[in-house]
């Protein structure tokens, strides 16, 4: 794509809980995509009773591991900014990977 900039985003994968809801030691991992496109999407205001501001966006990572490695329930960083991963991945083979996210803020 003509004027995009190609960024490498962090996954970050929290740790699976025990039946206490403790976090089980070791089960945390953190990874990093290289090759990706950004594509910001629209953002909505939740005013009824919770002033939050929900940010949609999509990462488009190339083929293959590692992108094909995240999860729904993933967090990624790009830039700044913590998104949550919004559902399964989208695996389109030797096109890439599209993960959809979601940030909530407010």
């Amino acid at each position: 794509m003509a004027g995009t900039d190609q960024i490498t985003v962090q996954v970050i994968r929290p740790p699976r809980r025990d039946g206490f809801g403790d976090p089980l030691p070791g089960s945390g991992d953190t990874f990093e995509i290289p090759g990706c496109l950004f594509a910001p999407g629209p953002t909505t205001e939740v005013l009824d009773g919770a002033n939050q501001v929900l940010t949609d966006g999509a990462i488009y990572a190339p083929p293959g591991a590692p992108s094909t490695d995240v999860k729904a329930g993933d967090k990624v960083r790009v830039r700044a900014d913590l998104y949550e991963v919004d559902g399964k991945p989208q695996d389109w083979g030797s096109a890439g990977v599209v993960i959809l996210l979601r940030l909530i803020t407010g």
